[in-house]
């Protein structure tokens, strides 16, 4: 089993993301719960998991916020084998005809716990068709009934589906929330990892709890639990992101354009390397604005202007941009590099 399932949270206080877990307190300590719950945020942030959550909560044994976990519905949805907890991937269910079929069986009574919960995933993919049949369901659901609706492109999802449905807006963990994630599965497997390892794979993780899990259990199984080690996992090098803006500062054009051959030959991540460029744009920016008294690069924030550092920063990061959407990625930076540099 990978790290990210053995470690999913199993109940609301397992949960990372702060203002989730106290929404959802708040739900389940009152009398009302919702019968239908939009989730929408980006990919790895706890959707599923949250949705599982919910449907342990509607059938446990124990009247409580919290999940027991160890009865049998518990133990069940977490095994993913209750039948009263329905999973539907969107993406390959979304003609009418699943939605038609839900709209029977969703008629019936639980088979083993209280409440039949239908978890929908990426939802958007539904058809006008399947989305209209499910509608009405959301209108008038049976009170043994609850949705749970995830995805990750909610502007998709039609204005009426939306308006049925409690929303929750899972946004990209912090870096606080992904080491204390991270630091929960350092804690379980037993393993020695340095502070500073962590926090260099959560800023790693693109506020994501599952890629930064499997980023950890990558490092944990090659043997990799530092810094160097997870920076060549990643492609990452940010000594020499530093090096290259300290070319870049000093306008040297020929120097900049061969380091960055040499880091495209190694493989270095461009992402990574304008993230890095760009911190540290925003470190001296701070550096000169008072915010920041130590840091290393307090000598190098002396050799340039306030206003070429807001300069460079949009011009990076209109090279952040322009890197996703290139069958090159280097190009982008090069371009940044040659434009800065030659400018008159």
């Amino acid at each position: 089993m990978t790290l990210f399932l053995k470690y999913r949270p199993q109940k609301i206080d397992d949960l990372d993301s702060e203002d989730i877990r106290n929404r959802l307190k708040t739900i389940f300590s009152s009398s009302y719960i919702p019968h239908a719950f939009l989730f929408a945020g980006p990919k790895g942030t706890g959707k599923t998991s949250t949705a599982r959550i919910i449907a342990k909560i509607l059938n446990c044994e124990k009247k409580d916020p919290n999940p027991c976990t160890k009865c049998l519905a518990c133990k069940a949805i977490a095994e993913g084998r209750f039948l009263d907890v329905v999973e539907i991937d969107a993406a390959s269910n979304r003609g009418i005809d699943e939605i038609r079929d839900l709209r029977e069986k969703i008629k019936f009574l639980p088979v083993l716990g209280k409440v039949k919960v239908y978890i929908i995933d990426e939802v958007h993919m539904l058809t006008t068709e399947a989305f209209n049949a499910l509608l009405k369901t959301l209108e008038e659901p049976p009170s043994h009934a609850t949705f749970i609706l995830a995805t990750t492109e909610p502007d998709k999802l039609p204005e009426t589906i939306r308006s049925r449905c409690s929303i929750f807006t899972f946004r990209k963990a912090t870096p606080e929330e992904l080491v204390h994630s991270l630091n929960r599965v350092v804690k379980g497997e037993d393993v020695t990892v340095s502070k500073e390892v962590v926090e260099l794979i959560a800023r790693s993780s693109d506020g994501s709890f599952r890629d930064g899990t499997k980023l950890l259990e990558q490092a944990i199984s090659e043997d990799a639990l530092t810094i160097e080690g997870v920076t060549k996992l990643i492609g990452r090098d940010i000594k020499s992101a530093r090096h290259l803006l300290e070319l870049i500062l000093a306008k040297n054009t020929t120097e900049g354009l061969k380091e960055m051959s040499r880091l495209v030959e190694k493989g270095t991540s461009m992402r990574y390397l304008i993230e890095d460029i760009l911190e540290s744009l925003h470190t001296i920016l701070l550096i000169q604005h008072g915010v920041l008294e130590r840091s290393d690069l307090a000598k190098l924030s002396q050799t340039v202007s306030t206003p070429d550092v807001l300069s460079l920063i949009r011009l990076f990061g209109r090279a952040f941009v322009d890197q996703k959407t290139t069958s090159f990625p280097y190009l982008p930076v090069e371009v940044a590099i040659v434009e800065w540099c030659e400018e008159k």
